[in-house]
């Protein structure tokens, strides 16, 4: 089983914004029980997907890298922001 958590619609953040966050913290391949992240844009904004191995992975992620690497920036979660999470049966990744 894994774990999915998707942060839609963050209206205010751009691309360049998520590489300067994504840069403050480990590379992607380096962060415990990352399985896959895409981020791209779209008309409501910011659209960020992460698959990990549980729960514990994700928030532990986001306590110990996220969130520093948030506050090393200056760049805040705009509000509003749509997170959905939820445990995953199958993950196929090609």
């Amino acid at each position: 089983m894994a774990y999915v958590y998707l942060s839609t619609a963050m209206k205010g953040l751009t691309m360049e914004d998520f590489r300067k966050v994504s840069a403050e913290h480990l590379p992607f391949d380096n962060i415990d029980g990352l399985l896959a992240c895409t981020a791209g844009m779209d008309d409501k904004g910011l659209n960020v997907v992460m698959v990990f191995e549980s729960k514990a992975h994700q928030e532990r992620y986001a306590a110990e890298q996220l969130f520093p690497a948030f506050q090393a920036t200056g760049i805040a979660p705009p509000e509003g922001t749509v997170a959905i999470e939820h445990e995953i049966d199958e993950l196929y990744i090609r």
